[in-house]
């Protein structure tokens, strides 16, 4: 498995947390990033000059851009569906040219609202329609805690309508144990469609540093090795002290370097 951070990791700390990733990030060790926040937002209308200075700017820092968190699934009618569907098939390309192999996305509707999975599905289908056959970039369904994506239910149901092996599924621990989901179940069940994990840390519904949690993230592990999952661990962090996350990225990457039993470089 491989360690990325996301850009996250930086929000709340720096005004440009993908500036401040290929930074910091890369100072500790990481040599993988996800670009999430305001640009990962609008990486639909990034331009292809700024797409190529970007991939530059990332391979002199000694990084790759494994991912992007871009607009979410669906929308509340059928209009906002193909717009998103629009702007995840730009998107897509955007990944093409900065290198990244994944998207990953949750839904636009809040948990409950009336046929948000129908449109969810829709959404789906005319963005596959629109990136074609020739992309292998992977499409990923993000759980979110009060998100019309939060249940097991809810990703079943769209994975039973979308054969598509390009789509799949993105474990995030922090949002399954928010939401009391059966993360471990989840990843026995679903470990041929994960194609992405998003790995926190949460004391309920509150993101910590990784390590500090409650979330038994060595059995994550541990589940995800049996599932012969070999993609990434994108650590993410949401916390309350945005001034402490360098500590905390830092922290992340030493304690899943140890979860992951990987020898570390003596000289850094």
């Amino acid at each position: 498995m491989n360690i990325v951070c996301a850009s996250i990791c930086y929000r709340g700390f720096a005004d440009d947390e993908v500036a401040a990733t290929l930074e910091r990030a890369s100072a500790i060790g990481y040599t993988l990033m996800e670009i999430h926040g305001p640009l990962g937002g609008g990486i639909s209308e990034t331009a292809p000059d700024a797409l190529r200075s970007l991939k530059a700017k990332i391979a002199a820092a000694g990084m790759r851009c494994a991912g992007i968190y871009p607009c979410g699934w669906g929308g509340r009618d059928d209009a906002a569906v193909r717009e998103s569907a629009a702007k995840i098939v730009k998107a897509v390309a955007a990944a093409r040219e900065l290198g990244a192999d994944h998207l990953a996305m949750t839904s636009n509707s809040a948990k409950g609202e009336a046929g948000a999975i129908d449109r969810i599905i829709a959404c789906i289908r005319l963005a596959l329609e629109g990136i074609g056959k020739e992309s292998s970039v992977r499409l990923c369904l993000e759980p979110h805690l009060g998100n019309a994506l939060e249940q097991e239910a809810d990703f079943a149901a769209v994975m039973r309508a979308v054969g598509d092996p390009r789509v799949g599924l993105c474990v995030d621990t922090g949002h399954f144990h928010a939401a009391h989901v059966d993360t471990l179940g989840f990843i026995r069940r679903h470990g041929r469609r994960i194609y992405n994990v998003h790995f926190k840390d949460h004391v309920g519904e509150v993101s910590v540093g990784i390590g500090r949690g409650e979330i038994d993230l060595a059995s994550v592990i541990a589940a995800l090795r049996a599932a012969r999952y070999a993609g990434d661990l994108t650590l993410e962090l949401e916390v309350q002290d945005p001034a402490n996350l360098p500590r905390y990225t830092e922290e992340a990457y030493f304690y899943v370097s140890g979860l992951l039993g990987r020898r570390l470089d003596p000289r850094k």
